[in-house]
């Protein structure tokens, strides 16, 4: 097993696989609502080569005094210099990102691109693809109702939570701010990254159906490999092993590419 080494760690970065010399940094971006405490089963997928750090957004957890980035292009901006200022151009990353994560995700990817870093390969689960259109909002940002209710119906927190004042008042702040967040994404039509694009759907997803799921194809120019998995919204829960080995699998693939100098294949 590859050795640990002492981990990059800002108010920004939580490590929970770090290697002394990786040969990727895969970077997860929580949902709207999420924290970084929510990922770290993920460090299970990783192969011993990789490094596995989750983005703590403002607003939550110990970043609560902190106020809450409401502005798609500014936060994509934030993580985009946290991730070129926190981390060195000879390893290259792959993003994954969950429901808003993986919008976020794909943005930052493409801006790291522009950038010139090498984003070695994008992951992105719970989210129609940019260029669909939404049916309906996911919640009114300005109605806590409205918002407790959409995180009612596509889980990732416990019902007593919800139902708890005293927590439900401390977690409403983010959830407001991320619901807001997601208001303001205005994909640029045509988006495109060159990074391999790998995307998963739970097959009963309230919110994001197959085709808007397969979608995403459009929106790479490396390659997109399409995923359905057992569950909902939060299919993590309903066949964790299947969806581990979906990500380790991936990583896998997206490693090999870099030891033999071939563009990286997921499908």
């Amino acid at each position: 097993m590859t050795a640990a080494h002492t981990p990059q760690r800002t108010p920004w970065l939580v490590p929970y696989a770090t290697r002394t010399a990786p040969a990727y940094r895969m970077v997860c971006f929580p949902h709207a609502g999420g924290s970084a405490s929510y990922y770290p089963w993920l460090r299970e997928a990783v192969p011993d080569e990789g490094e596995l750090y989750c983005l703590q957004y403002p607003g939550r957890q110990e970043r609560r005094s902190e106020p809450p980035i409401e502005e798609f292009p500014r936060m994509v901006a934030a993580i985009t210099h946290i991730l070129t200022s926190t981390f060195g151009a000879e390893v290259p990353l792959v993003l994954y990102g969950h429901s808003l994560g993986s919008a976020l995700a794909f943005e930052t990817a493409r801006e790291l691109e522009q950038r010139r870093r090498t984003v070695l390969g994008l992951i992105v689960s719970g989210r129609r693809a940019p260029c669909v259109r939404p049916r309906h909002p996911v919640a009114d940002a300005r109605d806590d109702e409205s918002v407790l209710a959409a995180m009612r119906r596509l889980g990732g927190v416990e019902p007593a939570v919800l139902d708890d004042p005293d927590v439900r008042e401390l977690i409403l702040p983010a959830l407001r701010a991320d619901f807001r967040l997601a208001d303001t994404y205005v994909p640029e039509p045509g988006a495109s990254v060159r990074a391999p694009l790998t995307v998963l759907n739970g097959n009963a997803d309230p919110q994001v159906s197959a085709a808007e799921a397969a979608a995403w194809h459009r929106h790479t120019t490396g390659g997109c490999a399409i995923h359905t998995v057992e569950g909902g919204h939060f299919f993590f829960h309903a066949d964790r092993a299947a969806v581990l080995a979906h990500f380790t699998d991936t990583l896998r693939k997206l490693s090999a590419g870099t030891r033999d100098g071939k563009p990286p294949h997921t499908g």
